[in-house]
């Protein structure tokens, strides 16, 4: 999608950044939210709500915009990369969200960020691009970040399910990058009707789901639970975090250099590990602290070398 100059020489820096900075405190918040809505439905029930929703009002919006004339004109092109990344895109949620279940939201917002060291490798095995010497010693800060930050007391390394379901999320994410930027680099096309493909995909495998594991009596229970609250919760989840993150991500990079939107980007787990503690009252011990500080600050740091070495080249 194009914009015109006119709009670009219209929206300064500072609107970007703003921009930027409210899409990582939406996605890092977006953990704790997941965690409230858990104890109320099943991880299928709620990716599904989360995903019909971001799928029903992106379809009108593509309506309104008369996009069918762009998905007709190379329909196939547009659903092997729609639905190839949707069914990664699903994987995603699912190990990340049943993470969430399992462990405090804040150690899920802080390990998932370590798919920023893992993108690299994926690159250098599928695109066999050069990998920076620096990746190997962030790599072994964030091992140690990992070990830290999964523990809570000073016993033994454990990978227990819940890191290793995070740590699957990270590296479905690292592959998800690639694939989009390997699949989206060969010919343009648009995002909005990628993007819908993709929820929709998701929509439908969360569905899925549903008719698989479908107990009468809890969704009844739950919804007879469901109240303004907890409609306001998924709402944030589906519109706030999925659809307007999207957008106001691609925009405001549009007006950025990489290096800087990066290093905005790579502050979402410290808005999601301040938002599990202050106000899902999650209590860290020292270790976990240490863990989680030294995870966000060597992502960022690996955000922006990263982000910038790629300006540089091109």
């Amino acid at each position: 999608m194009q914009i015109s100059r006119h709009y670009a020489h219209g929206l300064p820096s500072s609107i970007a950044i703003l921009g930027l900075l409210l899409v990582s405190i939406m996605w890092g918040t977006s953990y704790g939210v997941s965690k409230k809505l858990l104890t109320l439905m099943p991880l299928e029930q709620l990716l599904f709500a989360r995903f019909a929703i971001s799928s029903l009002v992106l379809a009108l919006f593509l309506i309104k915009k008369n996009a069918a004339v762009d998905f007709f004109n190379s329909p196939r092109r547009y659903l092997t990369v729609g639905v190839t990344t949707g069914l990664i895109l699903t994987g995603i949620f699912i190990t990340e969200t049943w993470a969430v279940m399992l462990t405090q939201a804040s150690e899920v917002a802080v390990l998932i960020s370590l798919c920023v060291l893992f993108t690299p490798f994926v690159e250098r095995l599928w695109l066999k691009t050069v990998l920076p010497v620096s990746l190997y010693l962030y790599c072994f800060l964030g091992v140690i970040g990992i070990a830290l930050a999964s523990n809570t007391d000073w016993g033994g390394i454990v990978l227990n399910d819940s890191v290793i379901l995070i740590l699957t999320a990270a590296v479905l994410r690292s592959i998800m990058v690639v694939v989009c930027r390997k699949a989206l680099s060969n010919e343009p096309l648009s995002l909005e009707l990628v993007t819908f493909i993709q929820l929709t995909v998701v929509t439908i495998s969360t569905l899925g789901l549903i008719i698989v594991n479908f107990d009468s009596v809890q969704t009844m229970q739950m919804l007879s639970l469901f109240g303004v609250e907890e409609s306001l919760y998924l709402l944030y989840l589906a519109l706030a975090c999925t659809l307007l993150a999207f957008f106001l991500q691609n925009y405001s990079v549009r007006f950025l250099s990489a290096s800087h939107a990066s290093l905005l980007m790579a502050t979402e787990p410290l808005f999601g590990l301040l938002f599990a503690v202050l106000f899902l009252n999650e209590v860290l011990t020292l270790l976990q602290w240490g863990g989680s500080i030294l995870i966000v600050s060597t992502t960022m740091a690996a955000c922006y070398q990263f982000s910038k070495q790629k300006t540089s080249q091109n």
